[in-house]
């Protein structure tokens, strides 16, 4: 979730316990963890613990400044993005509109990427500590980009009349309809990634275009409601963005699988049946 103002504070109070920020985290990283090849079968070990601690980088915000900008990035603001050639170095976007810009709208890629290779040095090292620390992260941040609201500018519906939307999608939806999501996870595709970096702005990009069914989807389910605050509400919205969202939650299960998998390829294949 995002917290950039005063005025998401409710908002940002609630993702710390709910929705897409706990629940939806927590099935993420608990089903990429089952789904890892079989080489990887000693990380069954620590698959309750990359659960429980999905959320950590949620929590973190509260007393971190800096971690809030690593959970999303608005990329529609960019007009390299709106026009098909978006400057995906950081050091070249922020050559163009200034470091506090960059930060402001959003770090998510890089983030995502700098926690990939820690986790490769840390599988390097067989640091269990830091196995854990970076694959929890790993998968709290790979699942904000598969968010759609993680990645654009209208991110709780507040450029078009929708405000709250974030939430009644992320945490009120998506906690009601937890099983729905979990059973139609299966037939994970878990491979090597060879361009990682990419790889993440790619999802990002997938999440960032289905934006329009969110926001329509709200529109209509509110209106053949009566309103946002009821169960019908709640019922047209998972009727309208179903497919999409399990298609992320999906996305998101198998990507995450296929960048730990692909960092313990790079990290020499260690043998981690030895750490304990």
């Amino acid at each position: 979730m995002k917290i950039r103002s005063f005025v998401l504070f409710v908002l940002a109070f609630s993702n710390f316990m709910f929705g897409w920020g706990d629940q939806g985290h927590k099935l993420i990283n608990n089903q990429a963890i089952a789904y890892l090849p079989a080489e990887l079968k000693a990380y069954s070990q620590w698959q309750d613990y990359i659960t429980i601690h999905s959320v950590d980088p949620d929590n973190r915000k509260r007393d971190d400044k800096t971690e809030g900008p690593k959970h999303f990035i608005d990329i529609d603001f960019y007009k390299e993005f709106n026009e098909g050639n978006m400057i995906q170095d950081k050091k070249a976007l922020v050559a163009v509109y200034g470091d506090s810009m960059v930060t402001k709208q959003g770090l998510l890629p890089w983030a995502t990427f700098d926690t990939y290779n820690k986790l490769i040095q840390a599988l390097k090292d067989k640091n269990k500590d830091n196995i854990l620390l970076y694959t929890s992260d790993l998968g709290h941040y790979v699942g904000d980009g598969h968010q759609p609201m993680h990645a654009m500018l209208n991110f709780n519906g507040q450029l078009s009349n929708q405000k709250g939307l974030h939430a009644r999608y992320e945490i009120k939806m998506v906690d009601k309809y937890l099983e729905d999501i979990k059973s139609s996870i299966k037939n994970v595709n878990v491979a090597k990634i060879d361009s990682p970096f990419e790889f993440i702005y790619n999802y990002i990009y997938n999440g960032n275009s289905v934006k329009y069914v969110l926001l329509g989807a709200d529109i209509e389910a509110s209106k053949l409601a009566g309103g946002t605050d009821n169960d019908e509400y709640l019922r047209l919205l998972w009727f309208k963005t179903k497919y999409v969202t399990e298609l992320q939650f999906n996305t998101a299960v198998s990507d995450l699988a296929s960048l730990i998998y692909t960092a313990w390829i790079e990290a020499g294949k260690p043998d981690l049946s030895t750490i304990k």
